[in-house]
C-alpha cells in the first residue's frame, strides 16, 4: 500500500508511534547527559580528594615508569608534576638503590598496601627518608602500581630529638646524687639507679615490675602513707620527709622528692628522688643534744633544765602534787681548780654529776646551772623526804671519796626548796629561796657547826 493509499487513521497512529521514539530518544539523552555529568563531577571529587591528600600518590607501570601523580608527590622530590611524568623509580631513589630494582615488579615485589622504610632521591640529589606503601591493581584491564609515598624527614628528626631527650634522661637519671626510683601511675616499678642500690641494696632485676606499694621499702605502719603520696604526687611536685626501709631491714631517715611524669598532658608516672639525711639527723641531735645537755658533765643544761621544771610545776599544779629542789655547789672547788688544775676540777663535776645520777630516780632532773653549781628537782616529793636524799647522797659521796683516794674531799653545800601548788612560787623566787639556803649552810660549814 502506498502513502496515498494509506488512510487517515493510519498515518495518525505512524505519527504516534514517531513521537515516541522522539521522546525516548530525549529521555536516553538526558540519561546519558546525567551519567556524563556524574561522572564528571566524581572525577573532579577524586581529583580534589587526591589532590588534597599530603601523602603522594603515583600510579605507574609494571615497568616502574610513572603514569600519573598528584602535587604532593611531586612536591616531595622537588618535582612538578608535569616533570614527574614519565621518570621511573630508578630516577627517585639512590643510585645504589636503582641498581637492584627488579625490572618488572610483581605482586611479590609490592608492599600489599603497607607502609614500610625506604631511601628516597629529590631532584637536586638530596637523600631523605621515606615510607612506602604499594600495590598492583587493574586500570583499564592493564596491570599498574599504585604507591602512596610519606615524607618521614621531620618525623625522624623528631625521633632523633626524642631519642636525644631519652638518652639525656637516663643519664641524668642514673648519674643523680640520690636514690631515684621510676613507676608508672599503677605503681609497678620501670627503674632504679644505682644510687637506689647503694643505699637500699635492691638490684633492677630484684625490683624491676614489682608494686611500689608492696611495701619493700616501707616500714611497719608506713604503706598507707605511701599510696596517699602517690596519689597526691599525681597532681603535683611534693617534698616530704620520712623513715624508709633498706633491703636488710635498716630503718633510714630520708626526704622523699616526687614529680609526676606528664605525657601528652596527662601524668603517666612518678619519679621520685630519696635523699638519705642520716648524717644531717646525727647532726641535729647532737646540737640538740648541746643545746640540751652540759657538754662536760652531760646533764641539762641550765636553759633546759628550767624548760624542764618549767614543766613539772605545770603538772604539780593540775595533779596538786609538791616538787623538792636542792640547790649544791662543791666545796672548795677554787682551791681544787687551783691546786691541782683544771683538768682535776673537770673530773671533780662529772664524777659529782655521776653521783647524782647513781642516787636520783629517773624521772628527777639533775641541771648544772653554771660553774660548780646544781640545781636537782624531785618531782613529787616533798620537805619530808629531803633528810632521806642527804643521806643517801652523803653515803654515795663517801663512797666516791674512798674509790678517788685524792689529796682533798669532794663534798657539797645544799640548800632547799619547796613548791606547794597551793602557795604557788616561781622558779625565780624558788630557786632563789634555795640559793640563799645553801650559802647559809655554807657559811655555817666555814663557822665549824
Amino acid at each position: 500500500m502506498t502513502g496515498k493509499e494509506k488512510t487517515k487513521e493510519q498515518l495518525m497512529d505512524e505519527l504516534v508511534k514517531l513521537r515516541q521514539q522522539i521522546t525516548e530518544l530525549q529521555k536516553s539523552e538526558t540519561k546519558y547527559r546525567q551519567i556524563e555529568e556524574a561522572l564528571t563531577e566524581s572525577e573532579e571529587k577524586f581529583r580534589v580528594i587526591v589532590e588534597g591528600i599530603t601523602d603522594g600518590i603515583q600510579i605507574e607501570t609494571v615497568e616502574g615508569r610513572i603514569l600519573e601523580c598528584n602535587t604532593a608527590g611531586a612536591k616531595i622530590y622537588g618535582y612538578t608534576k608535569d616533570e614527574m611524568i614519565g621518570l621511573t623509580l630508578g630516577d627517585l631513589v639512590p643510585e645504589e638503590f636503582a641498581k637492584i630494582l627488579p625490572p618488572i615488579i610483581t605482586e611479590k615485589e609490592t608492599t600489599h598496601g603497607i607502609f614500610l622504610p625506604r631511601i628516597s632521591k629529590k631532584k637536586d640529589g638530596t637523600i631523605f627518608p621515606t615510607e612506602i606503601a604499594s600495590k598492583i591493581i587493574n586500570i583499564a584491564g592493564k596491570p599498574r602500581l599504585i604507591a602512596y609515598i610519606r615524607d618521614i624527614t621531620k618525623r625522624k628528626k623528631a625521633e632523633k630529638k626524642l631519642k636525644k631527650a631519652r638518652k639525656l634522661f637516663a643519664s641524668l637519671f642514673e648519674s643523680s646524687p640520690e636514690a631515684a626510683l621510676y613507676y608508672d601511675k599503677e605503681g609497678g616499678i620501670i627503674s632504679i639507679n644505682s644510687r637506689f642500690t647503694e643505699i637500699f641494696g635492691y638490684t633492677l632485676e630484684e625490683i624491676r615490675g614489682r608494686d611500689i606499694n608492696e611495701g619493700m621499702i616501707y616500714p611497719k605502719g608506713k604503706t598507707e602513707e605511701g599510696e596517699r603520696l602517690s596519689k597526691k604526687v599525681l597532681k603535683g611536685v611534693i617534698n616530704y620527709e620520712t623513715v624508709r626501709k633498706k633491703k636488710d631491714g635498716t630503718l633510714i631517715p630520708v626526704i622523699i622528692s616526687a614529680s609526676p611524669v606528664i605525657i601528652d598532658e596527662k601524668p603517666q608516672g612518678i619519679i621520685v628522688l630519696y635523699r638519705d639525711i642520716t648524717e644531717r639527723k646525727k647532726l641535729e641531735e647532737k646540737l640538740q643534744k648541746l643545746a640540751h645537755y652540759d657538754v662536760l658533765t652531760g646533764c641539762c643544761s641550765r636553759g633546759h633544765g628550767l624548760a624542764l621544771l618549767e614543766q613539772q610545776i605545770k603538772t604539780a599544779n593540775r595533779r596538786k602534787t609538791p616538787i623538792l629542789l636542792l640547790y649544791l655547789d662543791i666545796d672548795d672547788f677554787k682551791y681544787i681548780n687551783d691546786t691541782f688544775g683544771h683538768k682535776e676540777g673537770d673530773m671533780v663535776l662529772k664524777e659529782g654529776v655521776k653521783l647524782f645520777k647513781f642516787t636520783l630516780r629517773e624521772i628527777d632532773i639533775i641541771c648544772r646551772i653554771g660553774g660548780d653549781e646544781f640545781l636537782l628537782v624531785f618531782p613529787d616529793n616533798s620537805l619530808n623526804n629531803a633528810p632521806l636524799i642527804r643521806k643517801r647522797l652523803s653515803k654515795n659521796l663517801e663512797k666516791l671519796n674512798k674509790k678517788l683516794a685524792k689529796p682533798y674531799k669532794i663534798d657539797f653545800s645544799i640548800g632547799l626548796s619547796y613548791y606547794n601548788p597551793s602557795n604557788p612560787l616561781s622558779i625565780e623566787e624558788l630557786i632563789k629561796i634555795a640559793d640563799d639556803n645553801m650559802y647559809e649552810k655554807k657559811k655555817k660549814k666555814k663557822e665549824g657547826f
